[in-house]
């Protein structure tokens, strides 16, 4: 990723991600968030448009998380965790959970599985 400015949309709903490492300092706040809501991270994985260095206006960030701590839960209470630590946070993150035994028995949708495979970068 490259230092390239990244702004919010006009109504100032997102803060400004501006650089990699203010990037990071988000996705290390996320995690930090989870960590405090019992949900120890193995991984981190980031895709779309930050990963792509195509980040626009109002862009958010789209992250996979892999934590075995998400094996009791269902896709929906996982989604309904990763939001109220984006919630927390006040950022603009989208997650996505998952068990490192989902990633490694590919028991994951084609769409999750492609991502994964071609887009993904562990942060």
């Amino acid at each position: 990723m490259n230092s390239e400015r990244i702004s919010p949309s006009d109504s100032g709903d997102h803060p400004m991600v501006e650089t990699t490492s203010q990037l990071k300092t988000i996705i290390r706040r996320f995690r930090t968030e989870l960590e405090k809501m019992g949900i120890h991270v193995d991984r981190v994985m980031l895709y779309g448009s930050q990963a792509s260095q195509t980040a626009q206006d109002g862009s958010d960030i789209d992250l996979i998380i892999i934590s075995p701590d998400f094996a009791p839960y269902s896709q929906r209470e996982r989604l309904e965790m990763l939001g109220v630590a984006a919630a927390r946070i006040l950022e603009s993150v989208q997650a996505n959970g998952f068990t490192p035994q989902e990633i490694e028995k590919r028991q994951l949708m084609p769409f999750w599985d492609q991502i994964l495979r071609e887009q993904a970068i562990a942060v």
